[in-house]
């Protein structure tokens, strides 16, 4: 992927389009960022890692979250009846969206480099700052990119704007108690090694609070649905190694550069043995349990411009507080069964 570099340029067919684009005065004029506005990632460093994934000869083997991230997208415009004739992709990566459509006619996505039936024109910009007119496009859609936005209100506000009265906006986005396993290994290795932690995970939106966040841009009538996508990985190291092939690795500007190998084998191990308790308690007869994996929720924005539905995607951990449940299932259960051997012996 290329990330957006904050200039902005249009590629020569854009004329054909009727598109205009804002100068950059009237760009900072939109955007809601103001002194005391929060500044979380490190939008360069997010632009490196994306560069180096896209640069990889194997960069398509980590695209299948965001695929699926991208028909599950694409399913919520099928559910509108009617045809959009002009679509914008924010944050489009390799068209993951746009090779699953064919209800819409000309589509301004940035960068596209997977051929899609839908004619298409690359855009690169900022998300922050989308140099359009007000009342432009018919649709807008975002997948796996506003996660990674510092001004999220004032992005929304733009989509909001560059809407036209009776335009629909989908996205998906990661959000909520994401990687929580990966964060929790992480965070006790790093107590047990070196005696406290830093962040290692990057923040995400509360599910609760985009609601909100979409209803100050402008939409009403907001419903989110979250949806679940379940990925299993053979390890913590695994997890890993697929976040930085996608390039979503760490980007918080206080994040720590600096991992020591013996934090890294110890976080594993906690990993390990954690999937492994999960394990012993679904061989008991306990509740299935999802062993080595993660839930990827996908939050699918769907927003008309009065009225907003969303589905929010972020991945989903199992919190150690739920052993107490399941001893008490599994006991429950095994008493049960014990009760109903006894009634038949006495028969």
């Amino acid at each position: 992927f290329l990330f957006p570099l904050g200039l902005f340029r249009l590629l020569n067919r854009r004329r054909s389009m009727n598109i205009t684009v804002k100068s950059l005065r009237s760009l900072r004029c939109l955007s809601s960022r103001q002194g005391g506005a929060m500044n979380v990632f490190d939008r360069s460093m997010k632009r490196k890692q994306k560069q180096w994934a896209s640069s990889l000869l194997d960069s398509d083997k980590y695209d299948y979250l965001r695929d699926e991230a991208g028909s599950r997208v694409a399913d919520r415009v099928y559910d509108v009846s009617r045809t959009f004739p002009l679509a914008l992709d924010v944050g489009c990566g390799k068209s993951h969206i746009a090779e699953h459509l064919s209800k819409v006619e000309p589509f301004v996505i940035l960068q596209n480099r997977r051929k899609c039936e839908i004619p298409s024109h690359c855009v690169l910009a900022n998300e922050e700052f989308l140099p359009f007119k007000e009342n432009t496009f018919d649709l807008v859609l975002s997948s796996m990119s506003l996660h990674w936005i510092n001004d999220l209100p004032g992005a929304l506000r733009q989509i909001y704007q560059v809407l036209k009265p009776d335009g629909v906006f989908i996205g998906a986005m990661v959000g909520g108690e994401t990687l929580y396993e990966l964060r929790c290994s992480l965070q006790l290795a790093e107590l047990e090694r070196e005696g406290g932690f830093a962040p290692h995970i990057s923040p995400y939106t509360a599910v609760t609070d985009l609601g909100n966040l979409l209803g100050q841009a402008g939409f009403n009538m907001l419903t989110v649905d979250i949806d679940e996508v379940q990925v299993n990985y053979p390890g913590m190291l695994e997890v890993m190694s697929d976040l930085q092939g996608m390039g979503e690795s760490n980007c918080a500007w206080n994040r720590k550069s600096l991992l020591h190998r013996d934090t890294i084998l110890a976080a594993a191990a906690i990993y390990k043995g954690e999937t492994a308790n999960w394990e012993r308690h679904r061989t008991l007869g306990g509740p299935l349990i999802l062993l080595k994996c993660y839930l990827f929720k996908v939050p699918l924005l769907w927003v008309m411009k009065g009225s907003y539905f969303g589905l929010v995607f972020s991945v989903r951990v199992f919190s150690a507080c739920l052993f107490s449940y399941i001893n008490t299932a599994c006991s429950c259960m095994q008493m049960k069964i014990q009760n109903n051997v006894n009634c038949d012996n006495r028969n």
